[in-house]
């Protein structure tokens, strides 16, 4: 992960649609590497990049507040026929400690 950010869903995207990263990035203009070391968290790509990559994926790139983030990976994992176990919603230390909900 650079700067926080999951690059990850990049690859599980990709593999719905039973894409090779060499396809990927034939579509997205740029190497099979750079796919590679994204998909990775080891780069820090562009936005230029990213948006690249989202338009070879017909996908948007938008900033999702953490308390919905499980939600919207258990929305998106029902959109692509991805089961997977129900998440919780993701907490930050600050609301852990700081918003009363019930357990305080």
């Amino acid at each position: 992960m650079v700067f926080g950010l999951d690059f990850n869903g990049f690859r599980i995207l990709r593999e719905a649609f039973h894409m090779s990263q060499g396809k990927l990035a034939d579509l997205a203009g740029i190497s099979q590497g750079k796919v590679s070391v994204i998909e990775a968290g080891k780069a820090n790509p562009e936005v230029a990049t990213l948006n690249a990559i989202c338009a070879a994926l017909d996908a948007e790139l938008i900033l999702v507040p953490r308390r919905i983030g499980g939600d919207v990976r258990a929305m998106v994992d029902r959109h692509l026929n991805r089961y997977s176990q129900p998440t919780g919603p993701v907490m930050s230390v600050r609301d852990e400690l700081f918003i009363p909900d019930g357990d305080d």
